[in-house]
């Protein structure tokens, strides 16, 4: 399957605009766009380090943990694959401060390997500290998702939360974590949902907002199949902030 010929991600730029869209309006024959530039890799890794310090007292106050381990319940309680490994090996795109791997060490009954990627070292230094001691095996380290230091076929599971949204074209990150995983493997994505609260990211952060229906297309367009979107439970004010979909890496690509 050649993806590169086959995807049609929403309100798609030229490769060669680093920009995000915020607004788009038709009128008649006008067409209304307003679109703002991305954050720079650097310009993101230094937000990320300056926030690094109170990340994690930010995500309890807005019930990100339990929202979390309840989603990957639901996501992987029917996912035969990862309690038949001996040892399933899992990536974090993205890992912050290790809220999702931390949720996953409680939501999973199995030992898994853990490899996580973040573009902030402090973020990295954080997720080390938060990790210690929960039994993971796990090896961090910097990197981007848009190129990641993996070879292909690697994970039983990728997932990422709030890191898709940063970046003017997603689809490349996307292509990336559909490389590594194995086929027959998972992909798990939260992103920002179109919603007030939403709203108040992309003006914060310069991220997408995305629908349900949008973020499904995307792993679709990714190549993935099975593809649908999660329940988020628990954390009101995270239900308000965002949506999660999964979606399935085909065991034989055409």
């Amino acid at each position: 399957m050649n993806h590169a010929h086959t995807l049609a991600f929403p309100a798609a730029a030229p490769h060669d605009d680093n920009t995000i869209p915020v607004f788009a309006r038709r009128l008649g024959s006008w067409q209304f766009t307003l679109r703002r530039r991305a954050l720079r890799p650097d310009e993101l890794a230094a937000r990320y380090d300056q926030a690094a310090p109170g990340w994690s007292r930010t995500l309890d106050r807005l019930g990100v943990p339990n929202a979390y381990e309840t989603l990957l319940r639901t996501a992987l309680k029917d996912e035969p694959s990862l309690y038949r490994a001996p040892q399933a090996r899992v990536l974090d795109c993205g890992i912050g401060t290790g809220a999702l791997s931390a949720a996953l060490a409680d939501a999973l009954p199995v030992p898994f390997a853990l490899k996580g990627v973040d573009i902030s070292t402090r973020m990295l230094a954080r997720a080390r500290a938060r990790l210690y001691g929960t039994g993971i095996q796990s090896s961090l380290q910097q990197g981007d998702i848009q190129a990641l230091p993996f070879d292909s076929n690697q994970f039983d599971l990728a997932m990422t939360a709030h890191v898709l949204e940063h970046l003017a074209h997603p689809e490349t990150a996307l292509w990336e974590m559909f490389r590594v995983v194995k086929p027959g493997g998972l992909i798990l994505v939260c992103l920002t949902r179109r919603s007030p609260l939403g709203a108040y990211v992309q003006l914060k952060w310069r991220t997408h907002r995305v629908t349900g229906h949008e973020t499904e297309t995307w792993l679709r367009d990714a190549g993935l199949e099975n593809v649908r979107c999660l329940p988020l439970r628990g954390g009101v004010w995270y239900r308000q902030l965002s949506v999660a979909c999964i979606g399935r890496k085909p065991e034989t690509l055409i």
